[in-house]
Parts: structure tokens; sequence; C-alpha cells
């Protein structure tokens, strides 16, 4: 009689530890998903020319202008990318995609800004995503397509864009550029969700977002035509 009250012991907690097993393995499984079975979602991009953005968005900071904002709170101009030491690099602020703006595939610039003009690309950043909530719209990033240049990064620009300059404002990493003729929609904040937009909608919030700052004296702005982009240097 004690052997079967023994062996229907041993069943129930063997039951037992089978459906704690199960149980735990469910719960991992929902927190942990297989990665193999989960997809991205594919990128949404928005594009259009310079015809939609409103007049008063062409703004025109020239180099000349530029240059002397750049020359006063920037770094002193870099020889090669192999004089950008672990030193610098410390000082200097990585620019890195996110939900808010993606750092495009650099060729002749590299993804380093100071601080001031860190603290500025990411203002705009999170004001023109506040902008396109504001108006209803869901999230959508802008693309950073230049930031700090070397000397030899712009020499070797020069014989490919006819808007490369050798005094250039990137070469003390103060300035950045916004591509306007190309936006991304990522996915919603989880508390949001808003109306597709087109680019006329988006490269005027975008136009909005830099006056509001360009009228403060955070920054200097140039409207590009050759190359389609805001030319943005900061101020401080």
């Amino acid at each position: 009689m004690k052997s079967q009250k023994h062996n229907i012991n041993i069943s129930r907690l063997i039951v037992a530890f089978v459906a704690l097993a199960v149980a735990v393995t469910m719960v991992f499984g929902y927190a942990y998903p297989n990665e193999t079975t989960s997809q991205a979602r594919p990128v949404v991009k928005v594009r259009g020319g310079s015809a939609n953005i409103r007049q008063v968005y062409r703004f025109a900071d020239v180099n000349d202008t530029q240059i002397v904002a750049a020359q006063y709170f920037g770094i002193e101009p870099l020889k090669s990318r192999a004089d950008l030491d672990s030193s610098l690099i410390s000082q200097l602020w990585k620019v890195e995609t996110s939900n808010i703006l993606k750092v495009d595939s650099l060729t002749h610039s590299v993804p380093y800004l100071t601080h001031s003009a860190g603290v500025l690309l990411y203002t705009i950043a999170t004001n023109f995503q506040a902008r396109l909530r504001a108006k209803g719209l869901a999230q959508y990033r802008f693309i950073v397509t230049s930031m700090l240049r070397t000397e030899d990064d712009v020499r070797r620009l020069m014989r490919v864009n006819r808007n490369a300059v050798k005094k250039s404002c990137h070469m003390y990493a103060t300035t950045f550029d916004i591509a306007y003729n190309c936006f991304e929609k990522v996915d919603s904040l989880p508390d949001f969700v808003g109306n597709d937009a087109s680019h006329k909608d988006l490269v005027n919030a975008l136009g909005e977002t830099l006056k509001q700052l360009r009228d403060s004296n955070e920054c200097y702005v140039k409207f590009e035509r050759g190359q389609p982009c805001f030319h943005i240097t900061t101020r401080k």
C-alpha cells in the first residue's frame, strides 16, 4: 500500500514538473519570440522635388556667412581621416541612425559633430517629430547626408560635386546636410497612430522647424538646389 502511494506521489511530481516546464517555455516564448519567424516591416519612403517647398523656406545663408560661425565654434580642420584620433573623437558627438533621424551611407564625410551642432541636429529632429504629431501625421524621419569632412574628403568631393567648395564649413564639424527630397516612415509611437504624410507635408514641416530655430539665431540654413538638401551650421 505504501509502495502504491509512493508511486502516485512520484507521478504527481512528474506531472507538476512537466506542467511547470511547459508554462515557463510559453512565458519565455512570448517574451523572446523566435527571431527567425519575425519579419522587419518594409521601409516606406516618401519622395518629392523642390516644387513642394514653400518660398519662405528657401533659406539663403550663403557659405561666406556660415563659414564665420564654423571657424569660430568648430574644430581645426583635419587633413585626412587618419587625424581623427580617439582623443578628438571623445570630444565630438557621434551621430547614429535612430527612430527620429537616419544617417545616410556617407562616402565623403564621417558621422561626427561638435557638441553644439549635435544638440542642434537632435533638436531639429525632435521638433520635427513634434510638429508632425501636432498635425496628426504619422512618424517619419529625415536623412542626414553629410557631416564632418577632412581636407582630403573635400578634395575628392570637388571632383564629383559642383556645389562643393574648398573652404567648406563641413571641415569644422559644425555643419550638416539634411535631405529634403526623401523621408522615411517609421513605426509610430505606441500611444499614437497618425495619418500618412505627403512629401509636401513633410518638407514644409521640416522647413517650418528650421525657420523657427534660424529665427531664434540657433543656426544658419542654406537651401541647396544642385544637391537636394538643407545646409545647416550651428551658431553656438
